[in-house]
This record gives C-alpha cells, sequence and structure tokens, in this order.
C-alpha cells in the first residue's frame, strides 16, 4: 500500500486539510496537523543536537517517522508517538525496507501519555501550543539536561527562554535547541504527588 506522502500530490493535500479540521475538532487528542518535515531541517535537528550511536531520540507526533529513520542511520535508538494510524503504519514499513527496525519503535498513542525518561533527545515539529502541552505532560519523566530540538515554533514553557542553547535560521527556517532546565524542590514534590495518582498509560500500541 502506498505511503500517505506517495499517494500523490491531490491525495497528500487531502491528507494534510483532514490533519487540520482535526485538530480544530473539541477535545481533540491531536495538536497539530501533519507536514513532513523537511530533509534538510531533519539534518540540522541532528547535527544541532548532536544526534550519534549511544543517543535516544524520542519524537513526539513523530507522523511517517522520517526524523526516527535519520536518527536510526547515524546508529541512534529512535522512539516515536503518533496517533493517526496510517502514519503509524508508514514509519515501520519504512523502518523495514531500510532495515532500521531493529532501532526504531513507534508506539500508537497520544504523545502526551510518553514516558521519556530514557530520551537523551526530544525532537518537536507542532505548534506553540503543542509544545507547550506535551512538554507540560511528560514534564515528570523528563530529564534535566535531556536536549530538545523543536522545528519552527520555540517552546513557551516558564524558564525555558533561558534554557535555549541556539537558535539556528538557516534558509529562513528556525530549528530551536533547548537543554531541559533543572526542576525546583516544589515541581518536585508536584510532579511526585501526580504520578502516584496518574492513572496507568493506555496499552494500545504498535510497535517494532
Amino acid at each position: 500500500m502506498p505511503s500517505v506522502v506517495d499517494k500523490g500530490p491531490l491525495a497528500s493535500i487531502i491528507f494534510e486539510m483532514r490533519t487540520w479540521l482535526r485538530c480544530m475538532m473539541p477535545f481533540t487528542r491531536y495538536v497539530a496537523p501533519f507536514y513532513p518535515t523537511p530533509d534538510s531541517v531533519i539534518s540540522r535537528v541532528l547535527d544541532l543536537t548532536g544526534v550519534r550511536a549511544g543517543d535516544v531520540l524520542y519524537d513526539l507526533g513523530c507522523g511517517d517517522g522520517r526524523v526516527l529513520l535519520a536518527a536510526a542511520r547515524r546508529g541512534a535508538r529512535g522512539v516515536g508517538y503518533e496517533l493517526d494510524p496510517e502514519l503509524v503504519r508508514d514509519a515501520l514499513e519504512s523502518a523495514r525496507k531500510a532495515g532500521l527496525q531493529h532501532l526504531v519503535k513507534v508506539v500508537k498513542a497520544d504523545a502526551a501519555t510518553a514516558d521519556v525518561s530514557d530520551a537523551s533527545v526530544i525532537a518537536l515539529y507542532l505548534s506553540d501550543h503543542g509544545n507547550s502541552r506535551l512538554l507540560k505532560s511528560v514534564q515528570a519523566t523528563l530529564r534535566p539536561g535531556t536536549r530538545v530540538a523543536s522545528f519552527y515554533f520555540p517552546v513557551a514553557l516558564p524558564g525555558w527562554d533561558r534554557a535555549l542553547l541556539t537558535k539556528d535560521s538557516a534558509d529562513g527556517l528556525n530549528v530551536y535547541v533547548y537543554k531541559t532546565p533543572e526542576r525546583d524542590r516544589r515541581q518536585e514534590q508536584q510532579l511526585g504527588q501526580r504520578s502516584q495518582q496518574a492513572p496507568p498509560p493506555p496499552q494500545n500500541q504498535s510497535q517494532q
């Protein structure tokens, strides 16, 4: 079965419009439409965050998995979260065709439920609202010092402006790279209380 981006220009446009519409639905879990990240931007994200063998890169909202595959080609392990079943299928199939399935895992679930405790790098291409929502949701397992790269949209959470390592604007396309800030003691206590009260994560997932 052809991938979403291989079905032709018209089918790709229709798919992108559908992803826009579902983002505007009330109470939706989708926080951004699907736009394929340009290969040149992916290379910059990986270069700026220094991704190499031994790294674990999480892509929260991984789409068709192209960032995960690029990281795997550098010897890193990639973990993606994606809600759309067609994109999950495309990501897994691309990893299989590239012979990188041993380095790529795709979870069909809301990225807000991700446990990112083993991430050394996190990649985002969402929206202003999406970045803030997801990073707040995974804050309990997000380790201080983790490198976070966001294409096009900055992270607007309090304190993250001081955690900005670089803003790269090559070709007029911004990539923001952050070093996850330390949490103060009050935040640690609040997050500990929330984790004790939180329900278990959903088990519905596809992985390779």
